[in-house]
């Protein structure tokens, strides 16, 4: 599958490596996903390019306000939302449209946060959303953000920036 090439004026793309952890269920095993991605845009629009070893692209998910795309090799599906395309790939509902803002340290516009005393040597943030822990007190240290639901299935998302 070849990707659209991105605008030239586009922001730079974050990119590194992500593993997702979805917990079992009473409707589901548990399973686990590994790859690196790259990922560019803004809650609004955006796109997440996830590849193999050898640099393939496995998938390809595009948003904006005309809709959301994913196309894994079989062409592209669309999906209503970021939310129906994560339950529909992964299993279970993920936040993608977040991962801009918390990949950076932020919080996602616009959605209710609770902020946590960071402990450490690090201090980098640890905040709650949409019940989602998120953890980037070692992002500018280590390049890694760590975003864990608690809520049946319990979901784990540890991603690590390149540099």
């Amino acid at each position: 599958m070849t990707a659209p090439p991105r605008a030239p004026d586009a922001a730079p793309a974050l990119q590194g490596r992500m593993a997702l952890r979805v917990a079992e269920s009473p409707s589901a095993p548990a399973q686990s996903v590994s790859a690196s991605f790259e990922l560019s845009g803004h809650e609004q629009q955006g796109e997440l390019r996830l590849f193999s070893p050898l640099g393939t692209v496995l998938a390809l998910a595009q948003w904006s306000p005309q809709g959301v795309t994913l196309d894994s090799g079989q062409g592209p599906q669309a999906y209503a939302n970021l939310d129906e395309l994560s339950r529909s790939a992964l299993g279970e509902s993920v936040p993608l449209a977040a991962l801009p803002s918390w990949l950076k340290g932020q919080p996602w516009p616009g959605v209710d946060v609770q902020w946590e005393v960071a402990a450490g040597a690090s201090g980098g943030p640890r905040f709650w959303q949409a019940d989602w822990r998120v953890d980037a007190s070692r992002l500018e240290s280590e390049g890694w953000v760590e975003a864990r639901r608690e809520l049946p299935p319990a979901v784990l998302l540890r991603i690590r920036l390149d540099r």
